[in-house]
């Protein structure tokens, strides 16, 4: 392993004309458009009408796909979140189980004695927040106030994660966007947690950082990783390319307000109820392998073997097997980044990063998936790839739902195997995704973004920057 002398700067060139319309810009949907009269034409030109340009189109998809999720969550809305219906009917949600079974529900506050949610400060503030918006009680009409808040917050996040993914595509590539928009994820698991919530600070982040906000991209990320752990390795991804560029300026003044915003708010919670603030922290290690997690697939083959007791890999085992699977994946994202013959792009080290933390995690469950959309979406802006992987998440979120079913009403169960198969189609199905990732990062004219003379619209301080450090592996 040598290291090389910088190579001379990227061709890249500075975003010029309008957005691309996505019928032009990718085969599938060119293919796709044939049913409809064909690619974009003049009514999606720069001389389009307002409601044909893409914002206008972005949000009003996403409304209509949210709106659609609501609809899938009607049955347990209208007859209560009860076991086993909310799993046969798919329509099961953390918001109005969580809120009344963690002692949200009487009145108390998201660290309180006698709460427990197991959730970052601002997940568990949101959380608390919502339920001053339902009546007192914990019945049907507390639930159906508390999931209709929530449903308008998520709203509102799905809203902020695709304009922010806009944003961050740049002018040329604001198209990509739909990638989002679009996603049956927002219809499956878009209500299914508070996810999405720090899914919009994480993306809003990123958004402001291509905008070269270094210091409200950094505040905006330290929230996003109080919400949801994930972000942080957005953080590692920016250190990462900056490491590379040797451009350490705007990198190092968001690595330190994101830490400044994250201490802010922690602080105060760790102080006052340390106990209850770090049980998300405490609820990682001992933990036995959860749903969508490979270290499940020993117990689930024990029981497809008659062993319905089976108590697969023990908790040390699979906290061992991710924390060292999460450092090899971390190693080898990293000396990619140095040794790519050009400086991969900041949304798809991110993706690689976060897609590895969910395929070797202690669980993967179907909200995570979440975490991956505008990443994807901005790391491989190709649909053949989304459409795969969206078709397997879809048949995973029923199969899950079925197998949790079984553990309560056997004669209505989806069998051990077949859960252990659409859990392995989905991950073989997010690792075609990352295997594509990687191909495009070792052969950066396979990229959409670059093959369209762009260097890194996402990358902020780091568009166009030469390279101060590569690795070259003999």
């Amino acid at each position: 392993m040598s290291t090389g002398t910088p190579p001379p700067p990227p061709t890249g060139t500075p975003e010029q004309g309008p957005p691309l319309p996505p019928t032009t810009a990718d085969p599938v949907l060119r293919a796709a458009s044939e049913v409809i009269g064909g690619p974009a034409g003049r009514r999606l030109s720069p001389r389009a009408p307002w409601w044909a340009r893409p914002l206008p189109v972005l949000v009003a998809l996403t409304s209509v796909l949210v709106a659609v999720g609501a609809a899938t969550k009607h049955h347990c809305r209208a007859r209560g979140w009860s076991t086993p219906d909310q799993f046969v009917h798919a329509c099961y949600s953390d918001l109005p189980v969580v809120y009344t079974s963690s002692g949200l529900a009487e009145g108390l506050g998201p660290y309180a004695p006698g709460v427990s949610l197991g959730q970052p400060p601002v997940t568990a503030a949101l959380a608390w927040l919502l339920g001053l918006l339902a009546p007192p009680g914990a019945g049907a009409a507390a639930q159906r106030a508390y999931f209709d808040a929530g449903a308008v917050v998520l709203l509102l996040a799905a809203l902020v994660t695709v304009v922010a993914v806009a944003a961050a595509a740049g002018r040329r590539r604001r198209w990509d966007a739909l990638l989002v928009a679009l996603s049956p994820l927002l219809v499956l698991s878009g209500l299914v947690s508070l996810d999405l919530a720090g899914v919009a600070l994480a993306t809003a982040g990123l958004a402001l950082w291509a905008r070269r906000r270094p210091v409200a991209a950094g505040l905006l990320l330290g929230l996003a990783v109080a919400a949801r752990t994930y972000p942080v390795l957005l953080l590692v991804a920016l250190a990462l390319l900056a490491l590379r560029a040797g451009r350490w300026r705007a990198a190092g003044t968001t690595l330190v307000a994101a830490a400044a915003a994250w201490v802010a708010v922690n602080a105060p919670f760790a102080l006052s109820s340390p106990d209850a603030w770090s049980a998300y922290l405490r609820d990682f290690a001992g933990r036995a392998a959860g749903y969508g997690s490979p270290w499940l697939l020993p117990q689930l083959v024990a029981q497809a073997g008659g062993s319905a007791d089976a108590a697969g890999l023990p908790p040390v085992a699979v906290t061992a097997l991710t924390l060292g699977g999460w450092f090899a994946w971390l190693l080898l994202v990293g000396l990619l980044v140095l040794w790519a013959p050009r400086r991969p792009r900041l949304p798809q080290v991110a993706f690689l990063l976060v897609a590895g933390s969910c395929l070797l995690g202690p669980a993967f469950p179907v909200q995570a998936s979440l975490w991956l959309v505008p990443l994807a979406a901005l790391a491989l802006p190709r649909w053949r790839e989304h459409l795969l992987w969206w078709a397997a998440e879809a048949a995973y979120f029923g199969a899950v739902w079925l197998f949790i079913a079984g553990q309560s009403t056997p004669e209505r169960a989806l069998t051990p195997e077949l859960y252990a198969l659409f859990l392995l189609l989905r991950l073989a199905a997010l690792g075609w995704v990352v295997v594509a990732v990687v191909r495009e990062v070792r052969s950066p004219w396979r990229d959409p973004v670059r093959a369209a003379g762009l260097d890194d619209p996402a990358g902020g301080d780091l568009d166009r920057a030469p390279d101060a450090l590569v690795v070259r592996v003999a």
